[in-house]
């Protein structure tokens, strides 16, 4: 059995599903808008300066117009933006990439930096019964936390949650015979390494580099 790994940011979607999720959620709530975008950029440019790990940037945005709320209220936020998502904004080359591995027979897993919620309910839509992203917290009356429940699944954390998900699923770990990962993001690399076959999609130009390093194939998936 084939085990095909998917990214899902601008590889299997269009552009990056945070940023337009937490957009659902506060515009209808124009007072924010300035106070939340000034504390949003703050936040990168600390990450990017290197003085704030990436995940604090999400919870700096959960922090100005998400914590607090129901789990129920942001479940229906994350349907919502599944179903905009799914029919339209998807890239073609990865619709045809699920649709050929499905009828091989192949298993497939989604493992995103994406909060969980979006990633099952994008994930529902495509028929992809496994995936793995960062979970969001939930206090003990369910509503939202600033903090997320997991660690950022991102770069090399993806690779522990993976090899955790082969174990929490030990007959269909000792069934795959050959993986391959899918990936537009360097930052991928780590996990795309420990499988058979490293597939690099649109890569920008560091992760072209690293793809010739390494021997993964590059594609083209916007058409």
């Amino acid at each position: 059995m084939k085990l095909a790994i998917f990214d899902l940011d601008y590889t299997i979607t269009k552009n990056g599903t945070w940023g337009r999720f937490v957009w659902q959620v506060i515009k209808d709530r124009p007072w924010l808008w300035i106070p939340f975008l000034t504390a949003a950029i703050r936040a990168q440019i600390r990450y990017k300066k290197g003085l704030i790990p990436r995940v604090q940037v999400k919870e700096t945005m959960i922090k100005w117009c998400m914590v607090g709320k129901p789990r129920a209220e942001m479940l229906a936020h994350a349907k919502r933006f599944a179903e905009r998502e799914v029919p339209t904004r998807l890239r073609p080359g990865a619709l045809r990439a699920l649709r050929a591995h499905k009828a091989a027979g192949d298993e497939i897993i989604i493992i995103s930096a994406a909060a969980d919620i979006i990633v099952k309910e994008i994930a529902e839509r495509l028929d992809v019964q496994y995936f793995l992203a960062s979970d969001m917290g939930w206090d003990n009356e369910d509503r939202l936390k600033i903090e997320f429940a997991s660690p950022n699944c991102y770069g090399e954390e993806k690779c522990v949650r993976y090899e955790a998900f082969l174990k929490e699923h030990p007959e269909l770990a000792k069934n795959i015979t050959e993986t391959v990962m899918y990936s537009d993001s360097h930052s991928d690399v780590p996990l795309m390494r420990k499988c058979d076959q490293g597939v690099a999609v649109h890569p920008s130009k560091k992760l072209r580099a690293l793809a010739d390093q390494y021997n993964f194939t590059i594609v083209d998936w916007n058409s």
